[in-house]
């Protein structure tokens, strides 16, 4: 890896979000989120702690270690460290449940279900890294990631419902060798609906706005930072007792927050279809394809399809095995636009006390219109990358408040896209390998 002279560290910092999107519940690229990238799954829950008449805060902390091959996702010389994880969690909730969470997943809704006129869960999640190293760059490159949600309906059994989920995650990422600034990001998601379903009907449906709003941290980086708005509806039919079908229709606006930032607005629409059914009382199905165009009012547009497709298999009472390919356009901090093709799996198991889990997933991710924020650095307008990630889990339960967790997650990301400073040409391809072994206990 070329060495670039100290001058050239804030640029270099600010060009390393050139080297692939990070999506808040993507396990593609080596991110940290404290909800799966460090516990793909969760098998621990205490009593709880009662504060309220009808209220029980449920803690959980934890501690971790292990190491990172790759502190600061460089191409070559690749600086190992050993990290000290420091975990605790929280959460409360009406109930649990998938009634929070309307989708075209198949639902069984009981009316005489009596679930009070107002349901929510809440959870926050931290975690403090501590980076092991006699490196003072790799030290810094540790602090607080964060995960909070805060999900609710309002009238869940009635005809007519209004729900909202507000999801934000603070994302710690290393720059580079260059610098000791981390690549911080603050990601909030927020939907509000307006949910419409009958129990005399098999017609359902609702009314939605998103919003995404994306920081980064330093304000050296503030180019990058984006505002999302999207309106949708959809429809739903359950024509048969265990088959749905539905429609999505959304338009949105994506536009930079800073005034001096080269990202271009753009207006994106999706119209889809789907189906969700059983095959056979083991057999999941989900079927979805459609049409999307990002009406970007410069540079690379796509107008393209979209498709979806995930089969989950039920192989014993306590497997599950599942494949699935996605094609998907979506708006980049570093380019107009990337299209995915994704294949993405995953296997579940439960030897008690033993939990497994296991996801790869392969990306063919293709950039257009890469944008280069600072004078003086050159690179192509496109970008095509080859991403395989793994994660992988192992928990095992002492007690139903005591759990041993051992993780691990690995992502290779080769691409063909290269930039040059000052006559220097760098890499933002990577091979990282992450393993984290610890305990975890619930109050």
């Amino acid at each position: 890896m070329i060495r670039l002279l100290a001058g050239f560290s804030v640029v270099v910092s600010m060009v390393s979000t050139a080297m692939a999107d990070i999506s808040p519940n993507d396990i593609s690229i080596a991110s940290f989120n404290p909800e799966d990238a460090v516990a793909p799954v969760s098998t621990v829950e205490g009593p709880g702690v009662k504060v309220g008449e009808g209220t029980v805060l449920r803690p959980v902390f934890g501690a971790e270690t292990g190491f990172v091959s790759n502190v600061f996702y460089e191409e070559a010389d690749a600086r190992p460290a050993g990290i000290l994880r420091l975990i605790a969690q929280i959460g409360t909730a009406s109930l649990g449940g998938d009634r929070l969470h309307p989708s075209a997943t198949i639902q069984s809704d009981d009316p005489q279900e009596n679930l009070g006129s107002f349901e929510y869960r809440a959870d926050l999640r931290l975690s403090y890294d501590f980076m092991l190293s006699d490196n003072d760059a790799a030290t810094e490159t540790g602090g607080l990631g964060i995960g909070a949600s805060l999900h609710g309906m309002v009238n869940p059994t009635g005809r007519f419902s209004f729900g909202f989920h507000d999801d934000f995650v603070r994302l710690i990422r290393a720059a580079n060798f260059e610098t000791d600034a981390n690549t911080n990001r603050d990601i909030n998601q927020l939907r509000l609906l307006l949910l419409y379903k009958p129990h005399d009907s098999a017609i359902s449906g609702f009314l939605y706005y998103d919003n995404r709003l994306d920081i980064f941290e330093r304000s050296e980086q503030s180019f990058a930072d984006r505002m999302t708005h999207r309106v949708g509806i959809h429809p739903q039919w359950r024509f048969f007792p265990q088959t749905q079908a539905y429609l999505d229709f959304s338009f949105g606006y994506t536009t930079a927050l800073d005034s001096a930032s080269s990202k271009v607005d753009s207006y994106p629409l999706v119209l889809r279809a789907g189906l969700a059914t059983l095959l056979s009382v083991k057999t999941t199905l989900n079927l979805d394809a459609g049409y999307t165009n990002g009406f970007y009012s410069a540079g690379p547009n796509f107008s393209a399809p979209v498709i979806g497709a995930t089969i989950g298999y039920r192989y014993s009472p306590l497997g599950r095995v599942t494949a699935g390919y996605t094609l998907v356009y979506e708006d980049s901090i570093n380019a107009n636009y990337y299209r995915d093709h994704v294949i993405r799996g995953s296997l579940q198991q439960i030897i008690k006390p033993l939990v497994f889990m296991l996801q790869p997933e392969l990306h063919l991710r293709q950039y257009r219109g890469v944008t280069v924020a600072i004078p003086g650095i050159m690179g192509p307008d496109t970008r095509d990358d080859l991403i395989v990630s793994i994660v992988a889990g192992a928990h095992y339960s002492f007690r139903n408040w005591l759990t041993a967790t051992l993780n691990y997650r690995f992502t290779d990301v080769a691409t063909d896209y290269m930039y040059t400073i000052g006559g220097m040409t760098d890499d933002p391809g990577f091979v990282r390998h992450e393993l984290l072994a610890g305990v975890r206990v619930a109050l």
